[in-house]
């Protein structure tokens, strides 16, 4: 049910995301689109197995046409425009997730919960977009069901 929830909230975000584009239909030529290298390192402190964790990842380019687009802690993805970062990955280290081209616009889906009374994790988004650091998310995660969707483009 919770899985269902942070896919659902996934798609919703991905339709707000690429479906808020218009063009000037006075102007033939539509202006250049942006793309840049995107860089998401993201860190678990107190994971446990019991715990119920994910990190979903979607981009696109201007195009749409790229069909790899990720790295995972440096291996390339091949034929991956979205990715799934399970509890088990996030519990062996740091997971660094890396753009193999520039991107337009990439869309984060987070969400879980910890599974034993009275124990916490922490969920930290580390965002650089084309070498500049974005703001750091920082997330305490509780019994309470957390959800978090987060957005970055090129613009």
């Amino acid at each position: 049910m919770k899985k269902a929830i942070l896919w659902i909230n996934l798609v919703v975000l991905g339709l707000l995301t690429f479906s808020g584009c218009s063009s000037k239909k006075d102007d033939p030529t539509p202006p250049a689109q942006t793309q840049k290298n995107m860089k998401f390192t993201i860190t678990t402190t107190g994971l446990l197995a019991s715990d119920d964790f994910d990190f979903v990842i979607v981009g696109t380019t201007v195009q749409g046409t790229e069909t790899t687009l990720f790295k995972l802690n440096g291996v390339v993805q091949p034929n991956q425009k979205a990715l799934t970062i399970t509890n088990a990955q996030l519990r062996a280290g740091q997971v660094v997730i890396e753009t193999t081209t520039p991107i337009f616009a990439a869309a984060i889906s987070t969400g879980g919960f910890s599974a034993t009374n009275g124990h916490s994790f922490t969920f930290k988004l580390e965002p650089v977009i084309d070498g500049a650091a974005q703001p750091v998310i920082n997330k305490t995660i509780t019994t309470t069901v957390y959800t978090g969707d987060f957005q970055y483009s090129a613009k």
